[in-house]
């Protein structure tokens, strides 16, 4: 289960058509270790972190066949492994761009920039020093429109992904243990991914007790006492697609109350996905898990974490995280073949926090789970005693 040549050299041609109708010469496309999807959805070539020799490039001049620029470390394997002819080591960028520019030299040309925010200045003066005469407009909405509808073999390999990532989360639940630490738990849920032959799109989240007041938390020593929330977040990656599932866990010895809140979540969640379709605004995933947290009194719990980048949700891929963004600001309209992560984070409360979040995709008639855990088990399967 793969992607194949054609759908990458479609991916390529689509892109290249999307250049030539905004009045580009051509694309550069730069991703890093760590967001590594637009440049892996033209390659199929996801670069491992050894720190400097992690970045990748595909430069798209005019009708000419891609390029790639890569580590010189990864550059081995991915000639050998991308279906792209021309594969040379990024370090000698500043030789070879001239040559692969060439055919613009001369003239007043407008070079797209893709992951611009990602791009060491370095290797952009190596661009201007090429094409002294060049505009270098950013080009990312192009992306952006390419990834966000996936294709059936995208959306296999998602699921593929979300249900290792269920499994590892299954077992969490059931050799997790007082006195344990976070970085223990963390151990015992990468274990099983690896084991069921998954990578990690991203770090693995584990925040227990106290730390459940932080959106964000990486897994320490701090060992488990009764009564914790303990948020796993976990996100399992499949032939480099992606997952971003998460549960909350509550220890035995815990109060009433945040039984109750995570009874409470669990429900929410599950009353709202269900209720999304094609051709719904983005923003009504806020206004429906809002409408029903203020009639359960979680409404101060949720707000403040809800809004900005990421608010209840994101675009899930090739990145664990990609455009578009769920929130109440959120301006588009749901359309079959997006694949998006729906969470809901609620924290300030009596021992902490929490956080349940499942990947759906949108379909035709409604949507298809891809992570099945959450939605399957009853409101109370995380609450041990």
């Amino acid at each position: 289960m793969t992607i194949s040549r054609e759908e990458l050299e479609g991916r390529v041609a689509r892109l290249r058509g999307a250049m030539q109708s905004q009045g580009l010469d051509a694309l550069v496309v730069y991703s890093d270790e760590y967001r590594t999807g637009n440049t892996t959805y033209l390659t199929n070539y996801k670069p491992i972190n050894v720190i400097e020799e992690s970045p990748q490039v595909v430069l798209l001049v005019e009708d000419r066949p891609p390029v790639v620029l890569i580590g010189r470390l990864n550059s081995f394997a991915a000639k050998a492994k991308t279906w792209v002819q021309d594969v040379r080591p990024i370090h000698r960028a500043g030789e070879y761009l001239p040559d692969l520019l060439a055919p613009l030299s001369g003239r007043q040309a407008r070079v797209g920039l893709i992951g611009e925010n990602l791009m060491p200045l370095s290797f952009f003066e190596h661009l201007r020093q090429a094409l002294p005469g060049a505009e270098f407009p950013r080009a990312g909405d192009l992306m952006v429109q390419l990834r966000q509808i996936k294709s059936p073999a995208e959306i296999a390999l998602m699921e593929r992904a979300a249900d290792i990532n269920d499994l590892a989360l299954h077992e969490v639940l059931k050799r997790i243990r007082v006195g344990q630490t976070e970085i223990a738990v963390a151990g015992e849920g990468e274990y099983v991914t690896r084991k069921m032959g998954a990578d990690f799109g991203s770090a693995t989240v584990i925040m227990s007790g106290p730390n459940t007041d932080y959106p964000a938390w990486r897994p320490s020593l701090r060992a488990l006492q009764p009564g914790d929330f303990v948020l796993v977040d976990l996100n399992a990656c499949y032939e480099h697609y992606c997952n971003d599932g998460g549960i909350t866990i509550l220890l035995p010895g815990a109060r009433p109350e945040q039984a109750q809140a995570l009874q409470t979540a669990h429900r929410v969640l599950k009353e709202v996905v269900p209720a999304l379709r094609p051709n719904i605004k983005a923003d009504s995933v806020y206004a429906l898990l809002l409408s029903k947290l203020q009639a359960a009194g979680y409404a101060e719990a949720f707000v403040p974490y809800a809004r900005g980048l990421r608010g209840v949700g994101h675009g899930v891929g090739l990145d664990v995280v990609e455009p578009p963004n769920l929130g109440p600001e959120s301006d588009f309209i749901l359309v079959p073949g997006m694949a998006l992560a729906v969470k809901l984070d609620l924290h300030g409360l009596p021992g902490g926090g929490l956080r349940v979040e499942v990947v759906v995709a949108i379909t035709e008639t409604g949507i298809r789970p891809l992570n099945k855990l959450v939605l399957q088990e009853p409101d109370d399967f995380t609450i041990l005693k």
